[in-house]
């Protein structure tokens, strides 16, 4: 019996000597100016000190998009599978120290190895390109130091992530879906976005996620438009307030345009029927290249020129821009929208004559 035991003790021995030497053989990238990759990417985290992070960044670059394949595989680096029955069966043999074997075995925390991946691949600019999927995915990775690291990474790579995050925001919930959208957000002018966006904040609206969707949707100009007006004609009250919200958000110019327009709006009946058909016409087409609301007028379409001038007659008033732009409207030969036009002059003429009445009504009382 005692001699069975201390063949199972030698057998487990011999089976931890074995994986001391594979753990002691695990790839750590490769070597420059006697260090290995995997230390010099220590030294670019945000928790190391930064008088080193300057020679780390020097030895990424000396071997370029060749660090590329370690990195990604750093990124993705996770226990494996046979670490925790090893550290299990360890605890019960006697005479071994489970804090020598850890110091074998985690020769730096796992989340410290992840986030030195993104970290390295940081230091390469868009040459990281090829390691975008794995950034992303890890943006749900359970440790804030990797997925802070990840984040900034794709920060720096501009629009180039784009497609993988817009392909992957229906796989993805929780932190990591907020993550990819403040990536999305930091894109501002790349309204390539917009649909996922509009989908998203369609889906969970008045979540977390919805809100970084609108937000990140804000930032992505008019281009944007013919999405956010899928919210904006939406059937359900608090989609449409969303939408406007974001509408006035991605073209600040036209405040005017929006002050205006949020007394009526919103408030159901036929007046905001022929609001928001309005706005479908001037920014609802896909393709829809119009910053402001004089550019559909002066170059868009028979529609939007229309629409467009309808939407200046609810904007004008007496002595202000959009009343101005009117009347220097009816100077310029049309080619459309001539009826409209006098339409909203009639209007616009109607409002004056009641300001001017109401003015010399208030000079009376006074005298």
């Amino acid at each position: 019996m005692r001699k069975r035991q201390w063949l199972k003790i030698g057998l487990v021995a011999l089976l931890v000597l074995v994986l001391f030497l594979i753990v002691a053989q695990r790839d750590r990238g490769p070597v420059v100016d006697g260090r290995p990759l995997e230390e010099w990417v220590q030294d670019l985290l945000v928790t190391a000190d930064p008088e080193r992070r300057v020679a780390a960044q020097s030895a990424v670059a000396q071997l370029g998009t060749n660090a590329i394949p370690w990195l990604r595989i750093s990124v993705r680096h996770s226990d494996p599978i046979w670490k925790q029955p090893l550290l299990g069966t360890v605890n019960k043999i006697p005479g071994i120290n489970r804090q020598d074997l850890l110091r074998w075995v985690n020769l730096y925390e796992r989340s410290e190895i992840r986030a030195g991946g993104a970290a390295g691949l940081a230091a390469l600019g868009e040459a990281a390109a090829p390691a975008i999927p794995d950034l992303v995915e890890s943006l749900g990775d359970r440790e804030h130091l990797v997925w802070n690291n990840s984040l900034a990474t794709l920060r720096g790579l501009g629009s180039l992530p784009l497609r993988e995050i817009t392909n992957r925001l229906g796989q993805a919930d929780g932190g990591h879906r907020t993550r990819m959208l403040h990536v999305l957000r930091n894109m501002k002018s790349d309204a390539a976005a917009a649909p996922a966006l509009v989908g998203i904040i369609e889906a969970k609206q008045g979540s977390d996620e919805a809100a970084a969707a609108a937000a990140a949707l804000s930032t992505m100009g008019h281009r944007a438009a013919p999405a956010v007006m899928r919210l904006v004609a939406n059937e359900r009250y608090e989609l449409r307030v969303v939408g406007f919200d974001v509408l006035q958000r991605l073209m600040p110019a036209e405040h005017g345009l929006w002050d205006a327009l949020r007394g009526t709006f919103q408030l159901g009946g036929e007046r905001e029927a022929k609001i928001i058909s309005a706005l479908r016409d001037v920014w609802g087409e896909p393709g829809t290249d119009y910053p402001k609301l004089s550019a559909a007028v002066l170059r868009g379409t028979t529609k939007s020129r229309v629409a467009g001038i309808f939407l200046m007659g609810e904007a004008a008033r007496p002595g202000n821009a959009y009343a101005r732009k009117l009347r220097k409207l009816r100077d310029r030969t049309l080619d459309s929208g001539r009826e409209a036009l006098e339409a909203a002059l009639k209007k616009l003429e109607a409002a004056e004559v009641s300001a001017s009445s109401s003015a010399d009504e208030a000079k009376t009382s006074s005298e």
